[in-house]
């Protein structure tokens, strides 16, 4: 008997794929995130034994399960693979995992258990930029990593791994209506598209977060997107690429 698929399999993705396929900018970018994680060559350490990838690979073909076949062969599932092309956002503490991690309060100031930052020269950057600046409603410093799934070797079930951590800047912003009302994670994404897309091309290597009902404001819940800065590529002309990213969210 057939076994549920491993991750919940996404409804109503059709408009979201048909938006890839029909840029060519994202086609690129999917191939490229795919062979470049590829586990089975010269330079990569393969994760799992050869009797466990088989008992991956037919468990996959018995569920109809792309995403599990995808771990053996690349270690990221079909949304990974997107996510990690820059072309959907990520959710907000996706798997039970905070990210990203938030160490400044509505002042600019460090968190009690984040004060070891006040010591680094990028968060002191920051916090000079951030003092001139003239709108800096949730704005924050803050920590994301991008992610994607793997097989645990020793009892084959799915865990998220890390690829690689950074600080920068985040800042967080109510969804215009047009995102609002979605039901599933890729109806959203659909809707999200032409904003993360633009974003990601005026805006180069951006992380882009999205979270239905997370926002939470006069105790109204909202939709909302949050775009991340990595100091190594935003520090420097931080205001200005803080007002890019606004005028793209409310289209001025």
């Amino acid at each position: 008997m057939s076994e549920k698929t491993m991750f919940p399999r996404e409804d109503h993705t059709e408009m979201l794929f048909q938006k890839i396929l029909n840029d060519p900018w994202a086609c690129d970018r999917l191939m490229e995130t795919f062979n470049e994680n590829l586990v089975y060559n010269d330079e990569f350490d393969v994760s799992l034994p050869a009797e466990k990838f088989a008992k991956a690979l037919f468990n996959a073909y018995t569920n109809r399960d792309l995403s599990a076949l995808l771990m053996c062969l690349c270690n990221n599932t079909v949304f990974d693979l997107l996510r990690n092309s820059y072309i959907i956002p990520y959710r907000f503490n996706a798997d039970g995992h905070q990210n990203p991690i938030i160490m400044t309060d509505e002042h600019g100031n460090p968190l009690p258990e984040y004060k070891q930052i006040s010591h680094d020269k990028n968060y002191i950057h920051f916090h000079e930029i951030y003092n001139d600046m003239s709108n800096k409603k949730d704005i924050y410093y803050a920590q994301a990593y991008r992610y994607s799934h793997t097989y645990d070797s020793e009892h084959m079930t799915p865990t998220q791994q890390v690829i690689v951590k950074h600080d920068g800047i985040l800042l967080i912003r109510e969804l215009p209506d047009t995102v609002k009302l979605k039901e599933t994670e890729a109806e959203a994404y659909s809707a999200v598209w032409d904003l993360m897309i633009q974003i990601e091309k005026e805006l180069p290597m951006a992380y882009v977060f999205y979270g239905q009902d997370s926002l939470v404001e006069n105790d109204k819940r909202y939709d909302e997107i949050g775009i991340f800065l990595r100091n190594s590529h935003f520090l420097k002309n931080l205001e200005k690429h803080v007002q890019k990213a606004e005028a793209i969210i409310y289209g001025r």
